[in-house]
């Protein structure tokens, strides 16, 4: 049964949500107050919120605010109230995290159907490791919830500090290694950095793991074993210990690193801390890998044989140019394994790189420069002079060469298409549209 928490200092409104919604059959709690909230949240741990805009204590904006800075909270929907003569700063709110936006002053049916048309989608609270703590121990008073959100905000803005030094890669993980020395208490620590072709290894602390163990370790938890070499930055000769803590680091969805920490004082300490710095941190190396790649002039992906992404992003500035200066119609089209990772746990590093370079070739046949990889499982191509039907039809074609390669691997692919019309966008907003 999907639950629903309802926030609202007005007994009126908090009586009317809760009679619509359990006589729909969902299970539901209110709270009269943004800290009441914070705490019904962290015990009750909702699907579904719904939160008024103006409360005591703590309004709606800096409720979801909190909530969201928990990554186990990021599929959790939210809707905000506000009344009549409310304005709410939507740049603020967005930030926020809130999903949707409903007036009180709507006719009472029209809020109804709103209501139960959001909470019917599929929204749901991520149970992990992290929310255990908190789940036990709710926020009690404001000053914890300020102090909690000074913490992040500390620690967010002096991770991004490090951007200066992004033409250092070492640096950039010495600091890192510092900082979470000076916020955390364990024995080792181990982070990786990783690119479409290439993962690199660092190590800290005293008695290290190998690091041919350390990269084990990583392809068995996590399952991601598509990247075509490893590079070690440190020394050991054991194993992994039990006691650990692990957090994926992501760009934008897509893994780009990890980190390790052995023998914590607490699991949930770290685990939460971890979760706060993964944006920032995957940030980071999104901003290294760039730099590496233009510093280097690596244009090319070693897997597939396709542009990478950063040299994409030139090709694809380029020929915008040269479209506008033509008046010419122009296209960009994106193929997406969606289950890559299945793949590379299912058939292994060498049969995945093959059927990436495979795809690859493709690619350069149909549309030498103009093609790229975009992310480990983002194919891109640039359509010049065809009006956006002929390229819908240009990337279905693929679509099924895509098919007939997989089925010649006798691998199960699951993939999809997408094509963007260029309408005069930078390319930041063209690349944006597509994603």
């Amino acid at each position: 049964m999907k639950k629903v928490l309802a926030i609202d200092d007005s007994t009126v409104w908090r009586n009317f949500l809760q009679n619509l919604l359990e006589i729909k059959g969902y299970n539901v709690e209110t709270a009269k107050d943004g800290l009441d909230g914070i705490n019904k949240f962290f015990t009750f741990l909702p699907d579904v919120v719904i939160v008024d805009y103006v409360m005591p204590k703590l309004n709606g904006i800096h409720f979801t605010r909190f909530i969201r800075s928990f990554s186990f909270s990021k599929n959790v929907g939210i809707i905000m109230l506000t009344g009549a003569d409310e304005t709410v700063n939507k740049f603020w709110a967005k930030k926020s995290g809130v999903n949707y936006f409903l007036k009180k002053t709507l006719p009472q049916d029209e809020l109804e159907k709103e209501i139960l048309e959001f909470v019917n989608k599929p929204f749901a609270m991520e149970w992990s490791r992290e929310i255990y703590k908190i789940h036990i121990e709710p926020y009690g008073e404001l000053v914890d919830i300020i102090e909690e959100s000074l913490k992040e905000s500390t620690l967010v803005r002096e991770i991004m500090s490090y951007s200066e030094f992004i033409y250092d890669e070492r640096l950039v993980v010495n600091k890192l290694f510092e900082l979470f020395s000076e916020v955390l208490n364990f024995k080792a620590m181990y982070m990786s950095i990783c690119s479409l072709s290439e993962m690199r290894l660092y190590g800290f602390g005293e008695n290290l793991a190998s690091p041919e163990e350390l990269h084990s370790f990583i392809e068995n938890f996590t399952g991601i074993r598509y990247y075509s070499s490893v590079k070690a930055y440190f020394d050991g000769n054991r194993k992994i210990k039990d006691n650990f803590v692990i957090e994926i680091i992501y760009q934008k969805g897509e893994p780009v690193g990890f980190l390790v920490v052995e023998e914590p004082s607490s699991h949930e300490v770290v685990q939460h801390v971890l979760s706060i710095v993964n944006e920032p941190i995957g940030a980071l190396i999104g901003l290294i890998n760039d730099y590496n790649n233009l510093s280097s002039g690596k244009e090319i992906d070693e897997v597939t044989g396709l542009c990478n992404k950063t040299y994409f992003r030139t090709r694809l500035l380029n020929a915008l140019d040269f479209v506008q200066r033509n008046n010419l119609p122009a296209s960009l089209g994106k193929l997406t394994i969606k289950n890559l990772r299945e793949i590379s746990t299912k058939h292994g590093e060498e049969a995945t790189n093959n059927l990436l370079k495979k795809i690859g070739n493709l690619f350069l046949e149909k549309f030498q420069e103009f093609s790229g990889r975009f992310s480990a499982n983002e194919f891109v191509c640039i359509f010049i002079g065809e009006d956006i039907e002929r390229a819908k039809l240009e990337i279905e074609e693929c679509k099924k060469n895509v098919q007939k390669i997989a089925q010649s691997e006798n691998i199960k692919i699951d993939f999809d298409c997408k094509v963007v019309e260029w309408h005069g966008e930078t390319i930041g907003e063209l690349i944006e549209k597509l994603t």
